[in-house]
């Protein structure tokens, strides 16, 4: 006689009800990381092909990916006023805002319009990242927050690709920047689950006692942070220029630069496993400077694109491993830890695009990404120092 059909598998049900648990849970984290990850991915191309459109330097467009930072550091130092009023009406107003700024990067015809729509969509975006942990909670952070920005990562694998794609059907492929407002929208309008609703506008003041002020573990934590964010945004601004240089057209290099978002997609799919092991961060640190280095080097444009590819993979889990341990700082309230993390961002791109587009005048750009080696052993320095502080 066969068993009952709720005995076969009777973890089963179990299995499936935690998994839609933690999806209705994190909806809103991985929507908004998506429109994140969309908005990084069509940095690159959005600066080549709008130097082309409006027959500018790139230099004179290297403000897009500061305009980014501004926002954070606004938001840095508004953050914990701003969490204060609670994440749903930061998701919205960041949801507005990058609605309006991808409008004008897609359809801006002047540099003035195009710097206007990349300050909107970058204290959108500002706005989004300080919601995201407030989202994720405390509860197995360190994977959730890979995870969600895993999301991320994908969408900024596609978006490369379909702005290239959109330049071949269009007059200009800056059209399809546009496409997060297809799920910003009902992401805004919808409110916030109960699920969603665990450990947004918790106290935090309370039980854990944090300390009131930075310690030097602390300040190391954030120092990771803007070195990690520093070397990834090398790559969402400048892979395509590097490109460009190399040898390919405006266009291809506009869908090839995906080949760094490959990278880190991968790295997010694979990595939240490893996170908690003592060498998750050392070995993706030597990775990201293996690929990084290899950029510098003369390459044919496929070695270019396997060298984006590798260090994207490499750098992949740097961002939510360093938050992941800034959050867990006992020091500090959690609500100001998440406002230094997004000030940490902020500083990282509004000066890195800076110093980028100097360069780009100065020397060729290639060499320039030899600063990303530098920067990811002043992260696993202070990183090693930290785990001796604690």
């Amino acid at each position: 006689m066969p068993a009952p059909r709720h005995s076969r598998h009777p973890i089963a049900p179990y299995t499936r009800l935690v998994v839609r648990y933690r999806l209705l849970r994190d909806t809103h984290a991985v929507a908004i990381q998506a429109a994140i990850g969309w908005c990084l991915g069509g940095l690159g191309p959005v600066l080549v092909l709008g130097a082309r459109d409006l027959d500018v330097p790139r230099y004179q467009l290297s403000w897009l990916g500061s305009a980014f930072g501004f926002g954070l550091l606004v938001a840095g130092f508004l953050g914990r006023r701003i969490l204060s009023h609670g994440v749903q009406p930061v998701a919205r107003i960041g949801s507005v805002l990058v609605a309006c700024g991808v409008g004008g990067l897609a359809l801006g015809n002047s540099v003035a319009m195009l710097v206007f729509g990349g300050l909107l969509q970058g204290a959108g975006c500002s706005a989004l990242l300080m919601a995201t942990p407030a989202l994720i909670g405390t509860d197995d952070r360190g994977r959730r927050l890979a995870v969600a920005v895993g999301t991320s990562s994908i969408a900024g694998l596609v978006a490369p690709g379909a702005i290239a794609l959109t330049d071949q059907i269009v007059s200009s492929g800056r059209i399809a920047v546009a496409v997060p407002l297809l799920w910003l929208v009902p992401i805004a309008a919808r409110p916030l689950s109960a699920a969603e609703g665990l450990g947004i506008n918790r106290p935090v003041h309370g039980a854990s006692a944090p300390g009131t002020g930075m310690t030097g573990s602390t300040r190391r934590r954030w120092l990771v942070i803007v070195l990690s964010v520093s070397a990834e945004f090398f790559f969402w601004t400048w892979g395509a220029a590097r490109l460009v240089d190399g040898g390919a057209t405006d266009d291809v290099a506009s869908g090839l630069v995906a080949a760094f978002a490959i990278g880190m997609a991968v790295g997010r799919m694979v990595g939240p496993r490893s996170i908690g092991r003592l060498s998750s961060m050392q070995l993706s640190i030597i990775v990201a400077s293996v690929g990084a280095s290899s950029i510098v080097l003369d390459l044919t444009i496929a070695g270019l694109v396997v060298a984006l590819l590798v260090a994207g993979f490499g750098i992949a889990l740097l961002y939510p491993i360093s938050l992941a341990r800034l959050l867990d700082d006992p020091a500090l309230p959690e609500e100001r830890l998440i406002a230094l993390a997004a000030y940490a961002s902020g500083v990282a791109i509004t000066i890195t695009p800076t110093v980028l587009g100097i360069l780009d005048r100065l020397i060729p750009i290639q060499y320039a990404f030899g600063l990303v080696p530098a920067l990811l052993m002043g992260a696993l320095a202070l990183d090693d120092a930290r785990d001796r502080d604690d």
